[in-house]
């Protein structure tokens, strides 16, 4: 089981943050990762960002995705939502 860290920056500031538990019995990580970022935009009320391959590239070397303005299709207030993903020790 793991953590993912959702948190919205603006002027380099976190002005949101939540950490949700993926424990989904039988899915895939990928699985976990996409329903903790629907649960993080569901209590920030945003939009579902686009996961671009660059986002891909940034989660499998980082475990650290960085999504802003060219990620939504509405505009958004503030300058990054940073998902992290947090292990288990």
């Amino acid at each position: 089981m793991y953590k993912v860290w959702g948190r919205i920056r603006k002027n380099n500031k976190i002005i949101k943050d939540m950490v949700v538990p993926c424990d989904l019995a039988g899915q895939s990580r990928e699985d976990c990762l996409h329903y903790c970022i629907q649960q993080i935009c569901y209590e920030f009320d945003l939009q579902r960002p686009v996961w671009f391959p660059k986002n891909q590239r940034e989660y499998e070397e980082f475990r650290l995705v960085t999504f802003n303005q060219d990620n939504f299709m509405e505009t958004v207030n503030f300058d990054a939502l940073e998902i992290e993903v947090i292990e288990d020790e």
